[in-house]
């Protein structure tokens, strides 16, 4: 069965992104974020694209294994802690860092007799996990009379995306508890390492910006110079037409011509992960030019307009997403989300392409099923 979108995801694009980071952080750990497979770019995929990473950070116990699994020996950050008791047998089995974000998770830890290294989170504001500062305080105590390593403390801010809304406060809030401890810590996600170089800490917490996301578009005042999109979304046009004034396309009759056009039908839609939020008016890139979206996004295929590039036809390839010219950025910022939301949203049935080392690894052939095309973890 031919294929008609694909993602293509660029590893050494990723490494360059690690590293520009490193640069901007010589006396800070790098942890690299792969929850939510790798914020849909596959999580073996970036693990194994990084064995220089100081450390990874994800949220389930399962995905924590599947790396170790795979031969990655560096310290791995459960970001929510155990969801159940046995999964701190399993932690302290594969020697996994543990965050200690509740009051039953403590509970469980009083029970399970074994010496984790762990991390006590605290509220500064997020108020969905984590201690507040004075029961912080004391929960260090109670972890290191359990005999537990108590690692360090960690923290997320709830509005470091938003340059409008100072940090002060639950910096503050959380330096009660890096003063009474004097543990290092844990702060900064790839937000707050942009704009507030003293909650760097011992180490930051990279997702977003490892995959070329800017957390403050379409402000870049404070985004790195050079860092590379990961993920491309592509597309073939699979078929085209003309419109003549007065003539609408699409579901609902979305969009109505006012002049004659021409018009090319990309074979790509919500079912793919395009964002049917898209509304007429949001670019793709076709031989390097940048042409709007029209009418309503479908769930296999969307329109877009050919007016100006009479050469294109059927077959040739257009980029939804994930070129320098045309930014994930831009387009979750024009459907009113981020980009992590529309990078996690790819269906499983699109073929993945690789970039390793300059060399394109090609999807697999097009008999093989949808999942074997894109398994969970790849």
């Amino acid at each position: 069965m031919t294929r008609t979108a694909y993602a293509e995801i660029n590893l050494p694009a990723l490494r360059h992104n690690y590293a520009q980071a490193k640069r901007q952080l010589p006396h800070t750990k790098v942890w690299a974020v792969v929850k939510s497979n790798g914020y849909g770019h596959g999580l073996l995929r970036v693990a194994q694209a990084l064995p220089q990473a100081d450390g990874f950070a994800l949220i389930n116990l399962d995905d924590a294994l599947a790396l170790r699994h795979a031969g990655v020996r560096a310290p791995i950050l459960l970001l929510e802690g155990a969801i159940e008791p046995r999964e701190l047998e399993e932690a302290h089995a594969w020697q996994l860092d543990v965050v200690v974000r509740s009051e039953h998770q403590l509970q469980w830890l009083r029970s399970c007799g074994q010496p984790l290294r762990v991390w006590v989170k605290v509220n500064t504001g997020m108020t969905r996990f984590g201690f507040v500062p004075e029961r912080a305080i004391s929960v260090v105590a109670e972890l290191r009379a359990l005999g537990c390593d108590v690692a360090g403390l960690m923290t997320h801010f709830a509005c470091a995306d938003d340059l409008a809304i100072k940090l002060d406060t639950p910096w503050q809030r959380f330096m009660q508890v890096v003063d009474a401890t004097g543990l290092p810590y844990t702060a900064a996600n790839s937000a707050a390492t942009l704009r507030a170089p003293l909650t760097h800490g011992t180490a930051v917490r990279l997702g977003g910006l490892l995959y070329n996301n800017n957390p403050f578009y379409p402000d870049t005042s404070l985004w790195l110079d050079g860092l590379r999109p990961v993920m491309r979304f592509a597309a073939r046009i699979v078929h085209t037409s003309e419109l003549q004034p007065g003539d609408s396309i699409g579901y609902g009759a979305a969009f109505t011509a006012e002049k004659p056009m021409r018009i090319g039908i990309v074979g790509a839609g919500y079912g793919d992960g395009y964002p049917r939020a898209a509304p007429s008016g949001t670019p793709v890139l076709v031989c390097g030019q940048r042409v709007p979206l029209v009418g309503r996004v479908a769930m296999n295929v969307l329109a877009i307009d050919l007016t100006t590039l009479p050469q294109v036809g059927i077959g040739d390839e257009v980029t939804l997403w994930g070129d320098a010219r045309l930014s994930c950025d831009e387009i979750a910022w024009r459907c009113g989300t981020i980009s992590e939301e529309l990078q996690c949203a790819l269906t499983s049935r699109l073929p993945i392409r690789q970039i390793v080392a300059d060399n394109t690894l090609s999807p697999l052939p097009d008999d093989q099923t949808a999942a074997a095309q894109c398994p969970a973890y790849l």
